[in-house]
């Protein structure tokens, strides 16, 4: 397969896999609800920062080095379930914190304009972090880098890996932008209808939950 068919192959591969519901697109949907377009794109860019990660793990060969001790899949995979249930708390969390938060905010108009903005920073920066562990644990990225880009190995060096395999996270844009999209539009319809966030929120940890248990069952 000549460089330019393996490059046609790892995109049309890539778009599927990200076309394909999962944990990544339920956080950044679910985050673009709760904290707008904003936040939505702080959790895309942590998705994307973490599939870099895979793309250079890959490279280095450390997939391979996966596939030859079963027992590192093993903790793969209840770590990733394990963080996959604790993001499901936290939306079940925010779903029955959001009344709560829109009761106090005219108590929290007093605050200044720059401790808000601090505020704001740290939790557009706590969405980044959380996006980057969420692709790192996510089960459908790992198991894709495992199966499937393994093939390419023998054919390229360590920096025609890193490529092929980086081109992954970046078919992925066109989701999350989606997953941005909607979730922007859906909060500016539902943040004042309290019920409506909240059904949301649990959804959304439900999905997550259920994803969580397909992980643990997986062989």
């Amino acid at each position: 397969m000549d460089q330019l068919s393996v490059m046609f192959t790892v995109i049309a591969a890539g778009l599927l896999l990200s076309a394909s519901p999962g944990p990544s697109m339920a956080y950044v949907l679910s985050r673009s609800v709760q904290f707008g377009s904003a936040g939505g794109l702080a959790s895309s860019l942590g998705l994307a920062v973490g599939g870099m990660l895979h793309a250079l793990f890959a490279a280095l060969g450390l997939s391979l080095v996966a596939v030859k001790f079963p027992w590192l899949l093993q903790v793969i995979k209840y770590l990733g379930a394990a963080y996959l249930a604790y993001l499901a708390y936290d939306s079940l969390r925010a779903a029955f914190e959001s009344e709560t938060q829109q009761a106090s905010t005219d108590v929290e108009k007093t605050e200044s304009q720059a401790s808000t903005n601090l505020i704001a920073r740290e939790a557009y920066w706590r969405l980044f972090l959380n996006g980057v562990l969420i692709e790192l644990s996510n089960p459908k990225t790992i198991i894709f880098f495992l199966s499937f880009m393994p093939q390419f190995v023998h054919q390229h060096s360590a920096m025609g890996m890193f490529f092929l395999s980086s081109l992954i996270p970046i078919t992925a844009i066109p989701a999350d932008l989606l997953a941005i999209f909607a979730g922007g539009i859906i909060a500016s319809r539902v943040r004042s209808h309290y019920w409506l966030v909240r059904a949301i929120n649990i959804a959304v940890a439900v999905v997550l939950l259920g994803i969580a248990a397909m992980v643990l069952f997986l062989d």
